[in-house]
């Protein structure tokens, strides 16, 4: 059984607690945390035999084991933080945009 899927996408508070002094409106603001973002270049396109003729706004699934590399708790003004750090060290991808759902007459 698969994990449920989150929405990593920051709420509108959280665009505001990121916002630098010199940044004036929130539309400038990323709309998922730092981080999040991977990027993948021609040899690990190759490699996941991905399409490299791949659009902005594809959707693609992504399966992926990490380990964990750090762990780190900390106690600031009484709240308890925590930061856990990944490693991807394996990683499937396939284009949902373009999967065949098998009702296409053949």
């Amino acid at each position: 059984m698969w994990s449920k899927m989150v929405d990593m996408e920051l709420t509108d508070e959280e665009k505001l607690d990121m916002m630098m002094p010199c940044i004036s409106t929130m539309s400038n603001q990323p709309d998922y945390p730092y981080g999040l973002k991977i990027c993948l270049t021609e040899k690990e396109i190759g490699k996941l035999r991905l399409s490299a003729d791949c659009e902005v706004g594809e959707v693609i699934d992504m399966r992926a084991f990490a380990e964990v590399t750090s762990v780190s708790v900390e106690k600031r003004d009484g709240k308890e933080t925590c930061r856990i750090e990944l490693q991807i060290q394996r990683l499937a991808l396939e284009n949902e945009s373009t999967e065949s759902t098998g009702d296409e007459d053949e």
